[in-house]
């Protein structure tokens, strides 16, 4: 893991609780109407996760979620600050394009199952880019005030200034990581 860094990967405020908590592990990537070409590009190994609420909505999570997701959206509602609680490493990417392995991944996320049919339906080709994200929780949260060049609809935000990942800890446990990076892999390649 990289001592310090300035990129940022954009996910739902929701996705990122359920990472920081470790009930998900996967991130689901489409792509945003300012990236290039309209689709994801996964060319950033490890990132910060910043939260956001752009087109957030309490229908796109599971019932069980719901309940949570006005006080997740409190959290994170400041309009001149970003709080950092998360850097991830992603262990592995992958580009699915088969709705059934996709379907596979939804007991995996706190996506509703439409949710995730929206997304691999979305834009121009039928699937998304699955980041098996290993997840550290931050010794302490920083903040970084807004700019402009944040804003909009793009995954990738390299921030003007680079953080310390030092003290970082693993939300999975290291003896337990291994077993959850595997399921994923043999969910998705599963017939």
């Amino acid at each position: 893991m990289k001592t310090q860094n300035n990129m940022a990967l954009k996910e739902w405020a929701v996705v990122l609780k359920a990472l920081e908590e470790g009930k998900q592990t996967v991130l689901l990537r489409k792509g945003g109407i300012a990236e290039e070409g309209g689709e994801f590009k996964p060319e950033h190994p490890e990132f910060f996760l910043y939260p956001t609420l752009e087109h957030e909505n309490a229908q796109d999570v599971k019932a069980d979620w719901r309940p949570r997701f006005s006080s997740i959206e409190k959290e994170n509602k400041d309009p001149k600050r970003i709080h950092f609680r998360l850097y991830a490493t992603a262990d592995k990417v992958e580009k699915v394009t088969d709705w059934e392995a996709a379907k596979r991944l939804i007991p995996f996320t706190v996506y509703s199952d439409e949710a995730v049919e929206k997304k691999f339906n979305y834009g121009d080709w039928q699937g998304f880019y699955v980041i098996v994200a290993r997840v550290y929780q931050l010794p302490v949260p920083m903040d970084l005030p807004v700019k402009p060049a944040y804003a909009g609809c793009k995954s990738w935000v390299p921030l003007e200034t680079s953080m310390f990942t030092a003290g970082a800890m693993s939300v999975i446990p290291d003896g337990a990581w291994p077993y959850t990076s595997n399921k994923i892999s043999k969910v998705l390649h599963s017939a």
